[in-house]
């Protein structure tokens, strides 16, 4: 199965394909869209093609080149990306621009992947703009990022832009179901949690995660308390983890209390249960509580304090 078929990106796969066919790639790329919708594994197609010894697209995965890059272990592709910070470091781009201009050791081609590239500090991408600029000939700088609006437009300009799309979540469901032997009410969930995002779902594919999630939703509609006294505050891919699913609750709930079809609920498999809640509550509790998760969610992309988080929503769910 090619991954234009997991993840739904003709379109970008044409131009990379036409791109290489024509002998006129870009020195630099940026790809962007929402998590799980295969940037990074074009880019490691594309890091492999390059340095493919059938010098094909798609690459041809077993080559020496194509098996170090599978593996993380080729000497001329370099990964940069936070590293204990929540932000990408002017030493980082330092190393790169090193790197860059020093002879491949063995391929044709030195690669440099940029992971989550709104997260440079402005120094870094004012010295990254500075490769950007000039890059070596016998080099590739790929830039992943889900927003533009924090990427410097002067980064921007100097990159060939594609952009990666989600499936329909409609579509996304049928994939995890058919392909991947998922039964019907986790394939719903994870279609309809991540959006259509194949690559976000399949992270979760064996993990009990429809227990998992309903003993969150549980806990926190008998007591904020009980959910998180659990909880360590300091775990902060857990803690949004858990914003995810309350907010998915609360959508659901909404959506209930309007008469949409519940076929369009994330939680599709407790739907008795959300039922029995959207008479409970009126539509200004549930807008205070969505509003109080939301924040809370873009506060911890934000590094605020994690526990401070937790104490705030220790009062959310008010009967």
């Amino acid at each position: 199965m090619s991954y234009n078929q997991i993840f739904n990106q003709e379109l970008a796969e044409r131009i990379i394909k036409n791109a290489w066919e024509s002998r006129r790639l870009a020195s630099s790329y940026l790809f962007f869209g929402p998590t799980g919708t295969g940037r990074l594994f074009l880019a490691h197609s594309l890091a492999k093609t390059v340095n493919c010894e059938a010098r094909s697209f798609p690459p041809c995965l077993i080559c020496p080149s194509c098996i170090k890059i599978e593996n993380n272990n080729h000497p001329d592709v370099h990964y940069f990306q936070k590293e204990n910070s929540s932000f990408i470091k002017i030493e980082q781009i330092h190393q790169m621009q090193r790197e860059i201009y020093l002879h491949p050791f063995e391929a044709e081609f030195k690669v440099f992947i940029i992971l989550n590239a709104e997260d440079l500090t402005d120094e870094a991408a004012n010295c990254l703009l500075k490769v950007l600029e000039e890059p070596p000939g016998a080099s590739l700088i790929i830039l992943i990022a889900s927003d533009l609006r924090r990427i410097f437009p002067t980064i921007i300009s100097r990159c060939q832009k594609i952009r990666f799309n989600s499936k329909d979540r409609g579509e996304a469901e049928i994939i995890l179901n058919r392909d991947y032997h998922m039964d019907r009410g986790l394939s719903h969930f994870l279609a309809f949690a991540f959006e259509g995002r194949l690559g976000e779902a399949l992270k979760f594919k064996d993990r009990n995660i429809l227990s998992e999630k309903n003993q969150i939703i549980r806990d926190f509609i008998i007591s904020p308390n009980l959910l998180f006294n659990k909880f360590d505050s300091k775990d902060k891919e857990k803690l949004n983890w858990i914003l995810k699913i309350l907010v998915s609750c609360i959508r659901d709930i909404y959506l209930l209390k309007i008469g949409a079809d519940k076929n369009e609920l994330i939680n599709q498999d407790i739907k008795d249960q959300l039922s029995t809640l959207a008479e409970k509550f009126n539509f200004a509790d549930l807008d205070r509580m969505l509003l109080q998760l939301c924040n809370s969610k873009e506060f911890l992309r934000q590094n605020i304090n994690p526990r401070l988080l937790v104490d705030n929503l220790r009062m959310l769910w008010r009967r």
